[in-house]
């Protein structure tokens, strides 16, 4: 029998800050079996992936190519033809430069069905970021968008851009730092003032967007000072003048901080999002990786007699997501823990519980294992069968202190905390320069996990220059251990706490 057809979209993943997909296109990433992507895509958007889809990398960069468009094209052809549905996603608006029109012929002339997801494009988001209006009653009342590195197939340029120049009040030049004292050049010779004002906006909407400011006459001088880098966005014309007045994106809370994550990976790209959206540049590193335990015997055994628990306490929400999805494996549903108090370690551990319909009685109000046991004081505990779910690298605190108040305690490991190796030459160079501001630590084996990866360095020393925040006051005395001062320590020992002291810190007066 033969398979149907699968389907393409034409995706526009926008122009680099993650947020500006479209609903359309973020929903399709979520349900696609394939994701073809080009190396300008924000690779956070990849978090939207199911676990069970695969992603493919064709992007192009100047001098460098993994697949030249006719593969791409076939590649499309022959996974849609294995009835996958495929995502084409592409950075800014698939059919503006994006060669997303080629990819549509390829496809309709084999009868792929396929749709197209318009994106934002950099030509009007990187202006935006950059405080420029493209457009605006007074000064400009037309747009020209144009490219700067046309076909070579073509022979001849079909961009005139002198004709462009005298024209249109605004003009936009996309990938045309290469030829950009060609495309000034022909400005100046159509005519055009030189004191026309010109803005280059290098990785627009990129936390480390960079831009940089001249006239017609003085801009390549200003470009080579400040060293300008594909991918960039040339602006032209009266409304650039408005940036000294309507500039915000470098005004934001973390603007150009660069800031480490070493949460586990699954988990950073959330914060990291947030990282970003405040204006900072996120490194992730992530120091720790979550994993299945490698045999799920003793979590079964106290599944089976769930009944004979009185509690059962989760110290992560990574405890509740192996504990409920091990409960679905097994085809039991949550009516099973009905009469057992259930008692959670800090607010998001709660909440990840009250999205599955439970809701724990016990949540103390000091998310750490001291205010847990101060909690739990007040349950009359002597005599009492306690389950206590989490890592195989957890503390001793917990069950010491429950024991001595007479309960009788079991501990299962829901989950293995282990050291993922990452490569850490790149950002232990970066740290010995100074160019890392701030490196956060979620948990204490984030950071020892870090010490490890650090292959003997002196930790003291290479963090020296970095200031460093810890998500509450158990990873801070770990910090403090190894001879490290916390600069910041998030009051209320949760993700959203530690965004919201690394946001006071840098808006607070320094001495």
């Amino acid at each position: 029998m033969k398979k149907p057809l699968g389907k393409v979209y034409l995706v526009g993943a926008g122009p680099g800050d993650p947020g500006l997909i479209t609903r359309k296109g973020w929903r399709l990433l979520k349900e696609a079996d394939l994701i073809i992507y080009d190396h300008l895509v924000n690779l956070s958007l990849l978090a939207a992936v199911r676990q069970e889809a695969k992603t493919v990398n064709v992007g192009k960069q100047v001098g460098k190519k993994i697949l030249e468009q006719q593969e791409i094209n076939e590649l499309l052809i022959r996974e849609a033809k294995g009835g996958r549905m495929v995502v084409r996603l592409k950075g800014g608006d698939p059919f503006l430069f994006g060669r997303g029109g080629e990819e549509a012929q390829a496809l309709a002339g084999k009868g792929i069905p396929f749709e197209v997801v318009p994106g934002v494009t950099s030509a009007i988001a990187a202006p935006a970021y950059a405080g420029i209006p493209v457009t605006h009653r007074g000064l400009a009342s037309s747009l020209a968008v144009v490219t700067g590195h046309e076909d070579p197939g073509k022979g001849a340029a079909a961009v005139n851009m002198g004709a462009i120049a005298r024209s249109v009040d605004t003009v936009v030049c996309l990938m045309g730092v290469g030829r950009m004292d060609t495309l000034v050049e022909e400005m100046l010779l159509s005519g055009k003032s030189p004191e026309t004002p010109v803005a280059i906006v290098e990785r627009g909407t990129h936390p480390h967007q960079k831009v940089v400011e001249g006239t017609l006459s003085t801009i390549l001088v200003e470009a080579g000072k400040a060293g300008v880098r594909p991918p960039a966005v040339i602006v032209v014309g009266a409304v650039v003048k408005l940036r000294s007045i309507t500039a915000w994106f470098e005004y934001l809370p973390l603007a150009g901080k660069t800031i480490v994550v070493t949460r586990e990976q699954g988990q950073a790209f959330a914060f990291a999002d947030s990282l970003e959206q405040a204006g900072a540049r996120v490194i992730l590193f992530p120091t720790i990786e979550i994993t299945p335990p490698k045999s799920f015997r003793e979590i079964d055994r106290v599944l089976s007699k769930l009944k004979e628990y009185h509690y059962i306490v989760f110290t992560s929400a990574n405890g509740v997501k192996a504990f409920l999805s091990r409960l679905q494996m097994l085809k039991r549903d949550i009516r099973c823990l009905a009469g057992i108090t259930l008692a959670a370690l800090g607010a998001v551990t709660a909440e990840a519980l009250r999205s599955c319909g439970l809701y724990p009685k016990i949540v103390p109000p000091v998310f750490t294992s001291g205010g847990l046991v101060a909690a739990l004081k007040q349950e009359e505990m002597r005599g009492k069968k306690v389950l206590l779910f989490r890592s195989q690298i957890a503390g001793d605190l917990l069950p010491r202190r429950l024991k001595r108040m007479g309960a009788e305690v079991e501990e299962v490991s829901g989950y293995i905390i282990r050291n993922p190796r990452p490569n850490p030459a790149g950002l232990k160079q970066l740290l010995k320069k100074g160019a890392v501001d701030l490196i956060t630590f979620t948990s204490p084996s984030t950071f020892t996990n870090f010490v490890s990866l650090m292959g003997g360095e002196p930790i003291a020393e290479l963090l020296g220059g970095t200031r460093v925040a810890a998500i509450g006051p158990v990873t801070k005395k770990e910090i403090r251990g190894a001879g490290i001062k916390v600069a910041i320590t998030a009051p209320s020992h949760t993700v959203a706490g530690l965004l919201d002291a690394i946001a006071a810190y840098y808006r607070a007066p320094k001495p």
